[in-house]
């Protein structure tokens, strides 16, 4: 018995490892679920970008396969939807079906910081080997966690990641958009889309998600 078990154990040491899987880009969606985030407004922003997945027009985009995950940030961080790689428009409305799912994580502060951080070691855990890593952040409000927003953001550009930036400009963070630009920002090829309020979350996310697909292919 001990024989077979040795065997076994050298047999699966021995066997070559499984390649990652190729696909034009992964993609972390990062979703703001602090304090000032109400049950409406969440519903709002998973609805949005649930909605990019449920149309039919995404899948030329998906021939060199895509891979996805959403995440949750606010005094921490959870993967609400864990890796997904879409490569045809059925895996796209599964994962569509996946976000509305999801349950909202706790949180009240806005560690964006941390968040970005987060959302690095995300994409360094892909099972996947993609031609560009994004990370797609949202969010209503500055960091107020204990890193320097600057400071994380290049630190995670020097991973060979670009960070794209939507920030949800309400009456209460006017100035949020100039905010994105100076300090979340960065990367090759990186941009900003601006949703003015939550209501306009849905639009901005597809404007920038199709930017974001054309710039890979």
């Amino acid at each position: 018995m001990r024989l077979c078990l040795l065997a076994l154990v050298l047999a699966t040491l021995a066997a070559p490892a499984r390649p990652a899987e190729r696909v034009s880009a992964a993609i972390v969606f990062a979703v703001d679920v602090s304090g000032s985030v109400d049950a409406e407004r969440y519903e709002l922003q998973h609805a949005g970008i649930a909605a990019i997945f449920d149309d039919p027009r995404i899948e030329p985009f998906l021939l060199d396969g895509l891979a996805v995950a959403v995440m949750e940030w606010s005094d921490g961080h959870t993967v609400v939807v864990p890796w997904t790689i879409l490569r045809n428009l059925g895996d796209a409305r599964g994962l569509a079906r996946r976000i509305l799912a999801t349950k909202r994580s706790p949180g009240l502060s806005t560690e964006l910081s941390l968040a970005l951080l987060a959302a690095a070691d995300l994409l360094d855990a892909c099972p996947c080997a993609p031609a560009v890593r994004v990370i797609d952040l949202s969010g209503d409000g500055p960091n107020n966690g204990p890193i320097s927003t600057p400071i994380a953001r290049d630190q995670v550009v020097a991973r060979g990641i670009r960070i794209n930036g939507l920030p949800i400009v309400t009456p209460a963070e006017p100035d949020l958009a100039a905010w994105y630009a100076a300090n979340v920002v960065g990367g090759n090829g990186a941009f900003l889309e601006v949703a003015h309020g939550f209501e306009d979350f849905a639009r901005a996310m597809r404007r920038k998600f199709q930017i974001e697909i054309a710039t890979v292919r």
